[in-house]
């Protein structure tokens, strides 16, 4: 365990009746330990699980890797901000990490796949198989068991939407 706590700073938002302080999770939480290896979010959709994972992210320093280019119908300049009305308590020291998101997955297994025609030594860093040749669940274990050797905070967002039984209690023992 390297982050002991996530304290949500509710003093300073901005306003408690906008998106993305009006989530449940924002107008109902203002602390959570972290005193397993592993901590998981359960609520209802729309209930503001992903957006704290989001902010914890930022708070953490860590890059949430995603398509740029988008545009949307409305941009709340808060989100992407969210991270500071958060304070991260570290046990030694804050430590890297890496967002996972099963959106930017796809997008990073075709990067990949690309980086390996001209480098094919890249694919041994993932058990030496193209991850586009691979089912959803396999390369995604592929990825995990490869990234979570290192030590670090990592942050994944509904991963096992894609993972058998089985692989989900895999990827829970790395």
């Amino acid at each position: 365990m390297h982050m002991l706590s996530v304290t949500l700073l509710s003093s300073k938002f901005p306003a408690v009746d906008i998106y993305p302080f009006n989530l449940p999770v924002f107008q109902h939480t203002r602390y959570l330990a972290f005193e397993t290896p592993v901590t998981l979010f359960a609520g209802e959709n729309g209930s503001g699980k992903s957006t704290l994972l989001h902010a914890i992210a930022q708070a953490c320093g860590i890059h949430i890797w995603q398509e740029t280019g988008h545009r949307r119908l409305q941009n709340n300049p808060y989100e992407d901000w969210l991270g500071q009305y958060l304070s991260v308590e570290w046990k030694d020291g804050k430590v890297p990490g890496s967002y996972f998101g099963s959106e930017s997955f796809q997008h990073f297994r075709q990067i990949l796949d690309e980086w390996s025609v001209a480098d094919p030594g890249q694919l041994s860093y993932f058990g030496g198989k193209s991850l586009m040749t691979q089912s959803h669940g396999e390369s995604l274990m592929s990825f995990f068991s490869s990234r979570y050797r290192i030590k670090g905070i990592y942050l994944l967002d509904e991963p096992e939407t894609a993972l058998s039984p089985k692989s989900q209690i895999r990827l829970l023992n790395l």
